[in-house]
Formats: structure tokens, sequence, C-alpha cells
């Protein structure tokens, strides 16, 4: 038969299979059926116990899901709500390279696209996030503040120099000058005794080249405020001594940079500040409103169990002043 008809066969053979199973499964059961049905009903109040426990904890996972849904989904709102509240100062750091074939040298920082070469140089390229003319770099009303940070090595020709000149041109894109600002600088002052005595102190990493005679100076220039003509580019010079020979009386520099920062104003310089706390509150505030809002219009949703509970009672009551047929 396996060979006429396989799969004949094999049903059969599935069939008695299954026959043998259930009779097995039935024997089993009635030799040990009663002694089951005996330690249920000795032990009927644990069992009993023991469901109630299991439908708690089931019930108590569920409201934890239901709340654990309304807190994440508190959390969502509050960050997306924060994207769109919380403005994020702006600050653009780029190296400067001066040029010193002018008697003052210049470098040019470009802050947005400009699209011509009208700040001295090629403001083609994209800086930051700034993609296209219509898209201004900084804000209106925004306070720019400018770090120009200056290493200078602590040689003679330095220390003999004296105060020098910083001066930040804001230029717009069409090279207008919108604002100028300086700022004076000089070498830290330090005693012919006390640099002998540093330099001794100094001598193993000097020599090992870990650190050099070098100061850094950070110049801080403050006071533009942007405004509705957008700052294209910013144009660094260090200006020539007065007394000097043209070329002359500009120091010696080692490497430059700027940073450019923009000062939010005072409402979004607070949200910016408190950010942090803000979106815990206000995810605090709409995870209350939530719950609040699902304990009124969704009850049953939330506490199951109430309304299950409740039902049997209000189908079963039997209305006090229906009067007795006779």
């Amino acid at each position: 038969m396996l060979v006429v008809d396989p799969f004949g066969a094999i049903r059969r053979g599935r069939g008695f299979i299954a026959r043998k199973l259930v009779s097995l499964w039935n024997l089993v059961g009635g030799f040990f059926g009663s002694y089951i049905d005996d330690w249920l009903k000795e032990h009927k109040t644990i069992l009993s116990l023991l469901m109630q426990f299991g439908w708690g904890m089931f019930w108590s996972c569920y409201v934890c899901v239901i709340l654990c849904g309304l807190l994440v989904f508190s959390v969502m709102l509050s960050g997306l709500l924060m994207r769109y509240l919380v403005e994020e100062p702006i600050q653009i750091r780029q190296d400067l390279n001066f040029d010193y074939t002018e008697n003052s040298p210049v470098a040019f920082v470009p802050v947005q696209s400009c699209g011509t070469a009208a700040c001295g140089v090629d403001c083609k390229e994209n800086f930051g996030d700034v993609k296209s003319l219509k898209t201004r770099a900084i804000p209106p009303n925004h306070k720019l503040q400018v770090s120009v940070l200056l290493t200078l090595p602590e040689s003679k020709y330095n220390r003999n120099l004296g105060v020098f000149q910083i001066r930040a041109d804001f230029l717009s894109a069409d090279g207008k000058t919108l604002a100028s600002k300086s700022h004076p600088s000089i070498l830290k002052f330090k005693s012919e005794p006390i640099r002998i005595l540093l330099t001794f102190l100094k001598a193993a990493p000097l020599l090992a080249g870990y650190i050099s005679e070098s100061q850094t100076l950070a110049l801080k220039i403050k006071g533009f405020t942007e405004r509705d003509m957008p700052t294209s580019c910013v144009k660094v010079i260090i200006e020539q001594r007065a007394e000097y020979r043209p070329g002359a009386g500009i120091p010696e520099i080692y490497d430059a940079s700027i940073v450019l920062e923009s000062e939010l104003p005072l409402l979004k310089r607070i949200i910016w500040c408190w950010k942090k706390t803000i979106f815990i509150w206000t995810g605090m505030v709409l995870f209350m409103m939530e719950l609040l809002f699902a304990l009124i219009c969704c009850w049953s949703v939330i506490f199951p169990r109430a309304r299950l509970r409740d039902d049997p009672a209000i189908n079963n009551s039997t209305p006090n002043n229906v009067p007795a047929q006779s």
C-alpha cells in the first residue's frame, strides 16, 4: 500500500497514531483525574487567591502601559513644541589668513553665501546651514560678538611693539560697510627676572617641543546688532601703528582664528538658557492634562475592571418604587 497509495498510507498512519495518543491521554486523565479534583477542592482558596493576584498583576500592567503611552506622547509633544520655540544662537569659527602684501594685513570671513566677490573673496561657498541668498545666517535684531584669537610669539619685536589695533568691518553682499569696530591689544607684560625664571622652570617641555614661548590673546569685539540688511562677511584688519613706516608696526603672528557668536534677544535667551527645565515642565503639564482628559472621558479604557464590576449591579438592580402585582 505504501507503493500503490503512499499518501493514503501516510494518512492512515497519522490517524492511527492520533487515536493511540488520545486513548493514552484518556487513560492518564482517568487515572489522575480523581487526584486532581480532590487537590483542587482542598486548595480552592489558594487557587482563588492566586487567580486574583494574577488578574491584579495583569490589570496593573495594562494601566501601566496606558500611562507609559500617555507619558511618551506628552514627551513627544513637548519636544516638538521646544523644537519650534527654542532658537539656538549661531556660532561660526574659522581660521584667519591675513594678506601681508598690504600695509595693514586683511583677512575675510564669509558669513553667508553672497554669490559675488564683492567682499574681497569668493563667497560662493555655503557656510553653516546657509544655502541661498534668501536665507540669512544671522536673524535680524540679534547682537553679534566677534572674538579674534591671536597666537603671538614672545619675541623681542612683539614686546617692543606695544599696543596694536584690530579692526572688524561688517560688510554686506555688495561690499558696503555696515559697521566698523576696533579693539586694542598688547602682550601680557613679564619682567625680565620673571621671564628668565619661567624659562628655567619650563626648560624641559620647551626643549621637548611640548610648549612654546607664545601667548594667545582673545580680543572680543561687541556692540554690533544685525539689521534688515544681512551681514555677508566680516573683514578683519591688523591696523598699522602710526609712527612706523608703511608695512611695519604690525605684530608677528603664529596663528589666528575668529569666532562669530550671535546673542539672542532677552526672551529667547531666557528660553535657551532654561530649555531643559522648560522641556521637563512642559512634558509634565501635558502629561497631567492628558491623564485628566483620559480620567474624565475615557474612564472605562483605563480602568476596565470598574466597568465590568458595575455592569452586573446596574443590570440586576430592581427599582424600589415598582408596585407589587397582586
